[in-house]
């Protein structure tokens, strides 16, 4: 736990021109570090403080502080990112207000190094966020949306992250629900600043791992597919990654921990040979005009 980035979030929130919230912190940390924290800012009657009895771990800490949230609308803060300005809550709320018929929103951020130097502004490009009014899934297996940092959603369908899952989470979530509503606002202008590449974050600690990387893409893939004709980008993503990690037996595959290896090994080997099949046609038609 980094004490300094917890201050700072707090200190971000609660300087908010728009002060109708509360601040459900979930500690799971294994020292007393965020309480101390917490502390610098009592008496303050918006932080509500839960100590975890057992550790949790990421997502079930997040779905921890959902479960206790008691406002209209939820909105994440990791503990090592801060809004923007002193507008930024208000324009969160404001999305939700303004637009019934949505149910989750998200702005775009800026990236800051650990070291506080600035990295990079964040934005979706215009095409994907037309492809995702059309269908959520095509987020899989581009996250353009972002950390949960960046958005807002209803706290009425009590929708909660998989906890199977730590290094795509984010996008299993977002997909849910959106596929629950598909309507969704999105802000241009950064509203929250990210921090990215710290050595402690579960996404520095999943990439490049095997283990996690494997299991959660086709986890997720599996949730997304089945019973449809998958997306030949897809496939190929998911090819590329078994051959990334030389994942080419069942045996393999079970080791893992998926539920139907077989028959999603088969699925892929078969969906591989049709869109080279298809390229194959492809080519030669064009050959042939």
């Amino acid at each position: 736990m980094q004490p300094d980035f917890l201050r700072r979030t707090l200190q971000s929130v609660l300087i908010q021109s728009f002060d109708d919230y509360e601040v459900i912190i979930t500690d799971d940390s294994p020292d007393s570090s965020v309480e101390e924290v917490v502390k610098d800012f009592q008496p303050n009657n918006k932080l509500k403080y839960f100590k975890n009895n057992e550790r949790k771990g990421s997502p079930e800490n997040w779905n921890e502080a959902v479960r206790l949230a008691s406002g209209k609308y939820i909105k994440l803060l990791h503990h090592d990112d801060w809004f923007q300005g002193r507008e930024s809550l208000a324009i969160f709320v404001k999305m939700l207000d303004e637009n019934s018929q949505a149910d989750f929103a998200f702005s775009s951020c800026l990236a800051y190094a650990p070291n506080q130097n600035f990295l990079f502004k964040h934005t979706p490009p215009e095409k994907d966020l037309i492809k995702l009014k059309g269908n959520p899934n095509h987020l899989y297996p581009n996250n353009f949306i972002g950390a949960p940092s960046v958005t807002i959603f209803r706290n009425k369908a009590k929708f909660f992250f998989d906890t199977k899952l730590k290094w795509v989470v984010d996008i299993d979530f977002y997909i849910r629900v959106l596929t629950n509503n598909n309507f969704f606002i999105y802000w241009s202008e950064p509203l929250v600043c990210i921090t990215t590449g710290g050595d402690t974050q579960v996404t520095t600690e999943c990439c490049n791992s095997r283990d996690v990387e494997v299991f959660e893409w086709l986890y997720l893939y599996e949730k997304l597919e089945k019973g449809i004709i998958p997306k030949p980008n897809n496939i190929k993503f998911i090819w590329r990654l078994l051959k990334k990690y030389q994942i080419f037996s069942v045996n393999s595959l079970l080791e893992t921990g998926l539920s139907q290896p077989i028959t999603l090994l088969v699925r892929i080997i078969i969906n591989v040979r049709i869109i080279i099949n298809f390229a194959t046609i492809k080519l030669h038609y064009s050959q042939g005009k």
